[in-house]
């Protein structure tokens, strides 16, 4: 009798130990991931300063990193979000990561916003030397 009041304390006990293991590396695995998207995003924003998009492919190519970036903090979300569901102060939790998404956000959309901006200045001014140039001959 005794034996198996100790078999059965020590299954739920090692499946809360075994679930909490579980959650703490989840939790590393997003903070991990989140510091290389810090990483990231600071070095697309020191690569693409305010004003600092001159060109099509320096446009092009800052649009797709931008956009890169957008889906894996989006992903990155995600996960977290799943995982805030897992801990007891999920209003908390859910709060703190929407808070970290936000301050990398801002800065992917000013760099894919300028971009695309003189994407559509470089597509105006090249159909305006083509109309020039039809009204010319």
């Amino acid at each position: 009798m005794m034996s198996t009041v100790k078999t059965s304390l020590f299954v739920p006990c090692l499946f809360v130990s075994l679930l909490t293991a579980n959650l703490a590396m989840a939790a590393d695995d997003t903070r991990q991931e989140l510091d290389a998207i810090a990483q990231q995003v600071h070095a697309l924003d020191a690569r693409y300063p305010v004003k600092g998009i001159s060109t099509e492919q320096q446009a092009q190519s800052a649009i797709e990193e931008s956009q890169n970036l957008q889906n894996r903090l989006q992903n990155w979300y995600n996960q977290s979000e799943r995982h805030c569901y897992d801990i007891f102060f999920v209003n908390n939790c859910l709060r703190e990561i929407k808070v970290e998404r936000r301050q990398y956000l801002p800065t992917l959309q000013r760099i894919s916003i300028e971009a695309k901006a003189l994407q559509r200045q470089l597509r105006v001014m090249e159909r305006d030397e083509e109309l020039a140039r039809k009204q010319a001959k």
